[in-house]
């Protein structure tokens, strides 16, 4: 455990009302009067609407291409990291939606959003490009929540969206990890692998097998950053990795770094990881 000083930004966080509770995990915020380091965003299997009220954020590619951040854009499902720069004060509420609910509130496929920061009216609508300056005028998180959440109660009411067989199964891959077989989970459902594979394919715009990979390393990233641990081979283990070697190979190909060039100072302080919220 590596113990530093706290960068000056407020956090904070808390759950959708119940009606959106099947499709948003959480509400979110950073706040920061400056500018402040940002985390590596690596692989995962989520989707936040990102609305800033202050200045958005600069977005990096591995292959090095920069890529301007819209007012309100859309963070989705990664396959790759990429990093983020603040270059100037940091504002900005966040809505968590569940692996690939947030096609339910949007016109977009979710493969049309894969290893995108999409300006978020492409998929919402030219409504949501109105919330930044509202957020703007807002005294607190509080009041910012209430905004965003009566937005999504609104679109909700006028998409009329329902769980289908594939947010369950996203579900079990999600939080069953790499023991859930496809197999198994396919005949469950009453589907022939490839007919599974085309429907989780289109509901998360990455096949079953891949979407496994991205959640173990996001689950396993999230523990050690959260607990800011760098013996980082027990938790590899008990969420599946075969060993050391395996582990190290994994974090290379989807993020471009060894575990040790993640699990640093700078990125227990800086992460985008929350703590589970009891529902």
């Amino acid at each position: 455990m590596i113990p530093a000083a706290e960068p000056l930004i407020l956090r904070t966080f808390a759950l959708p009302p119940p009606a959106l509770r099947p499709f948003v995990e959480r509400l979110w915020s950073w706040e920061s009067e400056c500018p402040v380091p940002l985390p590596l965003l690596l692989p995962g299997t989520g989707a936040d609407l990102l609305l800033h009220y202050r200045t958005p954020f600069l977005a990096f590619g591995r292959d090095g291409s920069r890529h301007a951040v819209a007012p309100a854009q859309i963070s989705c499902l990664r396959r790759f990291s990429c990093r983020l720069v603040a270059p100037g004060a940091v504002g900005f509420v966040a809505v968590r939606f569940r692996a690939s609910a947030i096609r339910h509130f949007g016109r977009l496929p979710m493969g049309d959003l894969l290893d995108r920061f999409a300006p978020a009216a492409e998929h919402f609508g030219p409504e949501v490009d109105e919330l930044p300056a509202r957020l703007a005028a807002a005294p607190d998180f509080a009041a910012r929540a209430r905004c965003v959440t009566r937005y999504l109660l609104a679109l909700q009411k006028r998409r009329a969206p329902e769980l289908a067989p594939a947010d369950g199964a996203l579900d079990a891959l999600y939080y069953g990890g790499p023991e859930v077989s496809v197999a198994e989970l396919a005949d469950d459902l009453g589907y022939s692998r490839r007919q599974f594979e085309r429907v989780v394919g289109a509901a998360a715009g990455l096949a079953p097998k891949r979407f496994q990979r991205v959640a173990r390393l996001h689950h396993t990233m999230r523990h050690l950053l959260l607990a800011r641990e760098t013996d980082y081979l027990d938790a590899a283990l008990e969420r599946g990795y075969y060993d050391q070697s395996h582990f190290i190979h994994e974090t290379g190909e989807l993020t471009g770094h060894t575990p040790r060039e993640l699990l640093t100072a700078e990125s227990f302080l800086s992460h985008f990881y929350n703590p589970r919220l009891a529902r």
